[in-house]
């Protein structure tokens, strides 16, 4: 079984990359550019959201 440990380290490194992914779209000039990597930060997102929503099932 995972532990909540485990599923919170996912969520800071996953947190760490998208920043990361967030401070190189705000220096991006090409707009294509900038929106594909808005769009990889709102997936990491919701993977983070779903880490949570497990995290808070094996609480119960």
């Amino acid at each position: 079984m995972v532990k909540p440990t485990d599923i919170q380290n996912c969520i800071d490194k996953c947190t760490q990359s998208a920043q990361m992914i967030r401070t190189i779209a705000n220096d991006m000039v090409d707009h294509r550019a900038r929106y594909a990597l808005a769009e990889a930060d709102r997936h990491i997102e919701q993977c983070i959201h779903g880490c949570l929503d497990a995290k808070d099932l094996t609480k119960s």
